[in-house]
């Protein structure tokens, strides 16, 4: 795997979320709760740079309508600042982000995409045919739940210019540096991130919500396919260090 880059990266926490604690420990954990966070990853060095996930949309009143169904009150999303002003506050405009791309495709990562007018999007094929665009199978929820309505009509009109679908069933260099794998496991978008650092590979995924799911070959239990997750875990020990992006562990680090 080519390491012709190396990046510096910056964790945004842009959310929050009380969940069942079952939701992220297969079969685990019965009758607790569990708190998540919602991040954006900044990998960027003097060259350009590429953020992973753009944050909660403004408008997230399906989003929580959703949540409180499932778990009450205490399970509606909570939104941090707006990316462009976590950009801003680090030093970052949002019309200077080269390269955006999302592990899942969800609205809690997709949610403002529509402010890096000048980025490319890197888009893996297999989530957004099996996600968005042909479900092989019907939805538990609604397409706006995966991706807001005008972010789905930002991709397709104002920026399929800027469009770059990926594949990535295997590891597959996006940009030099930084390196993807498809996953599956949480869902059919799931991507995992692979980042060269001064530190070694630092590698971004959904598919493990906190450390314990990788230290104890642990499912998430709001899994597709729980197979998927243990070849995930497997798959991605050996290519570097492990950050699960849900895990408030990581919130605001700097690396």
């Amino acid at each position: 795997m080519g390491t012709s880059e190396i990046y510096k990266i910056k964790i945004f926490k842009t959310g929050e979320a009380l969940i069942p604690a079952p939701e992220a420990y297969w079969m685990s954990n019965f009758n607790e709760s569990l708190k998540i966070s919602f991040h954006a990853i900044l990998a960027y060095n003097d060259k350009t740079n590429f953020l992973i996930n753009t944050g909660l949309p403004e408008d997230l009143v399906e989003r929580n309508e959703q949540m409180r169904k499932f778990y009450g009150k205490k399970a509606e999303f909570k939104k941090e600042k707006n990316i462009d002003l976590l950009l801003s506050d680090y030093g970052f405009k949002s019309e200077d982000i080269h390269n955006v791309s999302f592990t899942p495709m969800q609205d809690y990562t997709t949610g403002q995409l529509d402010i890096f007018k000048n980025a490319r999007l890197f888009i893996n094929r297999k989530g957004w045919i099996q996600d968005i665009i042909a479900p092989e199978i019907p939805k538990h929820s609604s397409r706006n739940l995966f991706i807001p309505d005008k972010i789905m009509k930002f991709i397709l009109f104002t920026s399929w210019e800027n469009v770059n679908l990926f594949d990535s069933d295997d590891i597959t260099e996006l940009i030099p540096g930084i390196h993807s794998l498809w996953t599956g496991c949480h869902h059919r978008s799931s991507t995992a991130f692979i980042v060269n650092t001064e530190k070694g590979n630092m590698i971004f995924t959904d598919s493990a919500f906190k450390k314990r799911n990788i230290e104890e070959d642990l499912p998430i239990g709001i899994a597709e396919n729980i197979f998927e997750c243990h070849s995930a875990y497997s798959k991605l020990k050996g290519y570097g260090t492990i950050l699960p992006l849900y895990d408030p562990e990581i919130d605001d680090l700097i690396l």
